[in-house]
């Protein structure tokens, strides 16, 4: 007894989320002039680790997000904003 599948037009596209965090991501932290190694020492997270987020390649954990989120001193909510401003 599986869940039933919606139809295709209702799927989380996952792949776009990443895009959107990622993009959110990079303007909060190039708005703030925070360099990737900064906010890697502050979030206590591998230059690794953020560079494959900020490129959407990698699907952070919620507890990640959250310390990047506050590294940059922002609420979480902030970087999952279709648009940061």
């Amino acid at each position: 007894m599986g869940r039933k599948r919606k139809n295709d037009e209702d799927d989380f596209d996952e792949q776009a989320f990443l895009e959107r965090l990622a993009t959110n991501i990079t303007k909060v932290r190039s708005s703030q002039g925070v360099s990737q190694d900064r906010l890697t020492d502050e979030a206590g997270l591998s230059r690794g680790a953020l560079s494959k987020i900020e490129r959407a390649q990698a699907s952070p954990k919620v507890a990640t997000l959250a310390r990047i989120a506050h590294a940059l001193g922002i609420p979480l909510r902030k970087l999952t904003d279709v648009e940061v401003e």
